[in-house]
Formats: C-alpha cells, sequence, structure tokens
C-alpha cells in the first residue's frame, strides 16, 4: 500500500470506527498505476456483508459530472448545442428567455436550491412548477449551487438524444465499457450498497434515494446513475487523459483547457475546483467523491455508505481530498 492510498485508508477507518459509515469502496489512480481497497461492510444487521467489486452505489449527485456534464460538453463540440444557446431554444415551456446553458453548467442561472414541496408532486407537475419558477437573482450574478441547473440539463439532452439513458449509455457508458454503470440498473438487490432507512420508502436500496431522481422515474440530470468502483475508475483515467481511453475520444481536449480557465468562487463548468489546488478539479454526494488532476496525472473514487450528517461528510471528504492536493 502506497502512502497516499495508506491515508485514504486511515480516513476511511476512522470513519467506519466512528460510525459514520459502514464501508468504503475506493481507488486511487495515477500514471503508474491503480490501487484498489473494499473495506467495510454494506450495512448493518442483515446487510453485513463484506463489500467488493461487484457492489453498486447510487452515485446521488455525482450523476451531474459523470453523465449530465459529460454528454453535454458532448454535444458541444459537434454543435449540437451551443453555450450561449438559451435553455427555452431545447425546452419551449421553460419561462426564463434570459438563462442559457453557460448559465446552468457554471451555476449561475439564478434558479432557487429547491421546489417547496417536490417530493408530493408527479414528474409533471414538478416539470411544470419548475419552468416557471421565480429566481433568486438575476443570471450571471454569481454562483447558487441548485440541483435544479443539472435537472434542465438532463431535460436538454433529452430533447436532443431522446432518452437520458440511452445516451449516456451510447455516448459514455458503453465507448468506456462502464457495463455495471446506468439509470434504473437491473441487478440483483444483494449487489447493491444501500443508501438510507426511510420513514415512508424504508430501506432504500437499489432505487434512486433523491427524491427529485425519483418523481422523474429515475432518470435525471442530477441523480439516478448507478456504478461500481471499477467503472468509475475508469472514468476517472478517461478525464485524466483529457478525454481519451484506449484509442477512443470520449470528450474533446479542448474541453480541459476552458475548464481550467473557468473558477467562479470554487466553481467550474459542470465540476467544482479545490481551493487549495485550483488543477483539482471534484465532485461529491451523501456517498462519494471523485476527484482528479489532469497536471499530477491522479485522481481518486471514493464510494461510502450514505452519510446523512453534513458536518461528517465534509469532514471525510476534506481528509479524502488532502491525498491529491
Amino acid at each position: 500500500m502506497t502512502d497516499k492510498l495508506h491515508q485514504i485508508h486511515q480516513a476511511v477507518q476512522t470513519a467506519i470506527d466512528n460510525g459514520v459509515i459502514f464501508g468504503a469502496s475506493y481507488s486511487l489512480i495515477s500514471q503508474e498505476e491503480i490501487e484498489m481497497r473494499f473495506e467495510g461492510v454494506q450495512g448493518d444487521d442483515e446487510l453485513n456483508i463484506a463489500l467488493d467489486p461487484s457492489m453498486i452505489y447510487d452515485l446521488g449527485s455525482l450523476t451531474q459530472s459523470v453523465a449530465t456534464t459529460t454528454r453535454i460538453f458532448q454535444l458541444l463540440a459537434i454543435r449540437e448545442i451551443g453555450f450561449r444557446d438559451p435553455v427555452v431554444k431545447y425546452l419551449p415551456g421553460f419561462s426564463h428567455a434570459e438563462i442559457n446553458i453557460w448559465h446552468l453548467l457554471s451555476q449561475q442561472s439564478g434558479l432557487p436550491v429547491q421546489i417547496p414541496s417536490a417530493s408530493n408532486m408527479t414528474g409533471l407537475e414538478f416539470v411544470n412548477v419548475l419552468y416557471d419558477i421565480d429566481l433568486d437573482f438575476k443570471p450571471g450574478d454569481h454562483v447558487q449551487h441548485s440541483p435544479l441547473n443539472m435537472i434542465l440539463l438532463g431535460l436538454i439532452i433529452r430533447s436532443t438524444d431522446g432518452s437520458i439513458d440511452r445516451s449516456v449509455q451510447d455516448h459514455i457508458l458503453y465507448p468506456l465499457a462502464m457495463t455495471n454503470t446506468g439509470y434504473n440498473l437491473n441487478r440483483p438487490k444483494i449487489r447493491f450498497v444501500p443508501t438510507r432507512k426511510d420513514a415512508k420508502r424504508g430501506q432504500i436500496q437499489g432505487q434512486v434515494e433523491d427524491y427529485q431522481g425519483l418523481i422523474l422515474n429515475g432518470e435525471s440530470g442530477y441523480s439516478g446513475l448507478f456504478s461500481t468502483l471499477n467503472d468509475l475508475t475508469v472514468f476517472v483515467e478517461m478525464m485524466l487523459q483529457r478525454g481519451n481511453y484506449q484509442g477512443k475520444e470520449i470528450l474533446d481536449p479542448q474541453i480541459f483547457t476552458l475548464l481550467q480557465k473557468f473558477d467562479e468562487d470554487g466553481q467550474s463548468l459542470g465540476w467544482r475546483r479545490s481551493r487549495s489546488n485550483k488543477g483539482l478539479f471534484y465532485m461529491q454526494s451523501p456517498t462519494g467523491v471523485i476527484a482528479f488532476d489532469i497536471a499530477k496525472r491522479q485522481g481518486l473514487v471514493c464510494m461510502t455508505s450514505f452519510i446523512e450528517d453534513e458536518e461528517d461528510r465534509k469532514k471525510l471528504l476534506n481528509e479524502i481530498l488532502k491525498v491529491v492536493e
């Protein structure tokens, strides 16, 4: 075990010992080698099952970077869409003609953080409210992270490609041979790492945890994707190679130049940036973190059981990101 992997191991083991998580699957990717480890179990009681490479995680908001941002970058590269195109060009029912694709990717649209009482809505009701919702500020004024930005980008993908799921499968997952990744995955339930226990839904396992993804039939630009450590490691390898993987160009290399140029309060396009190392891009969710640094040619993936407490989540995230900062 290298020193850096040992640092991740220590952070993970401490979190397990303190009852923050039940277990974690993580990898450290460098130019020289890829190291992987699986520690702990899926959960308690009947879920006391040791983690292994076959385990599948609910990516939660990691979906926005792995699936949505990647496909949007591809559509931009072939000029199917444009950064300055207004959202209404693709979603005619949307009421804010001043918001464009750049605003959504950079989290500067002015959309609110959430839609009140959305968990009680149908998918159609949710989209109708989203299309007419009032803005918190003028687009482009500042950064405000909102799932609604990525949900709209997902709807744009559906508008151009016909289906978010099919689009992501055809243009990202198949070329990367990420065979255990997708929306609404049909796999044995025992392979899914449970997220959390919900008062209404009971133990959530193998079904999207995020309520917005749930009411959108598990297929959203913000959430809904499931994956394994192996598949996510392949994705990070591709990002470290500026969009290339085993001779296949998944992303136009020029997009990485743009990623490195744009930084607004720690936010780039579809990814966040470390404040202590501007070359490090990452995205996090209650079930994990993905990070990559092209200049240093290193990256990591760490997937965990669902972390309810935000402070616990931030603490573990910071300890893990320090390894590659």
